[in-house]
């Protein structure tokens, strides 16, 4: 009898172990059929929540497939990948992402209640992150050499027009052969944004002090952007008096 019972209680103790290697099982690796689509809860847009998707670098339109465990609580565990971006760093992104998210739980059938279950979201490189715009400068040789040429440079220095108001800078005094090279930067406006840099001297202090004053109260015209626009830009001109 004794023998009897001791082999009922290992045959019950067998199929406990089964069962819970079952759970176990499933746990790690969920049926393709049983993944559900992830929907994120309120307040979760993986566009605001994960800057660094764009931090990365894939093909064009690559897309991770990942999968996670939903706890009733919408809180998500157990990331991985499903379906590979092609990159490492999209990929790793992606699970890290989808940590910082809140999903909608599963609900049970007839009591409606909240239960785990696996998700899956499939995320989307979309490009790099931009870059901050940079500001015209006079500051750099390079963006005025590009100014005085006509042709826009990496510090997105741009060639503007002065308008007529402009050439009475010819009208003050000084010598015949004195020029002063001066860089003016304008807003979108026509508005000086930042005083007016030499860039080459006349040779005469007073001069150039004065052609730097009458820069700054000159009149400007914007450059245009591509779209028709007016834009932030900055050009190069010198200041100087023709004798007759």
């Amino acid at each position: 009898m004794t023998g009897l019972r001791l082999s009922i209680l290992a045959f019950a103790l067998m199929l406990v172990a089964q069962s819970q290697l079952a759970i176990a099982e499933t746990a790690a690796a969920p049926a393709a059929g049983a993944l559900r689509r992830a929907q994120t809860a309120w307040g979760s847009d993986p566009r605001k929540r994960c800057p660094e998707l764009r931090n990365t670098t894939a093909e064009e339109g690559a897309v991770a497939v990942v999968q996670f465990l939903v706890g009733p609580t919408g809180v998500p565990s157990r990331a991985s990948i499903r379906a590979t971006s092609g990159s490492e760093g999209f990929d790793a992104a992606a699970m890290s992402c989808v940590m910082k998210l809140h999903f909608l739980p599963a609900t049970g059938m007839g009591d409606g209640a909240a239960i785990e279950s696996w998700q899956q979201l499939a995320l989307k490189w979309e490009g790099a992150a931009p870059s901050a715009a940079q500001s015209p400068s006079c500051d750099s040789g390079a963006a005025g050499q590009g100014a005085a040429q006509g042709t826009a440079q990496p510090s997105s220095v741009v060639v503007a027009e002065p308008t007529e108001g402009s050439d009475r800078t010819r009208q003050q005094p000084g010598p015949a052969t004195a020029r002063a090279g001066v860089c003016v930067c304008v807003d979108e406006t026509g508005k000086v944004a930042q005083p007016p840099v030499l860039t080459k001297s006349s040779g005469i202090p007073g001069f150039d002090k004065a052609a730097l004053e009458l820069s700054r109260a000159a009149n400007y015209r914007p450059a245009t952007a591509a779209n028709g626009k007016p834009t932030p830009g900055c050009f190069h001109f010198k200041v100087g008096l023709d004798a007759k």
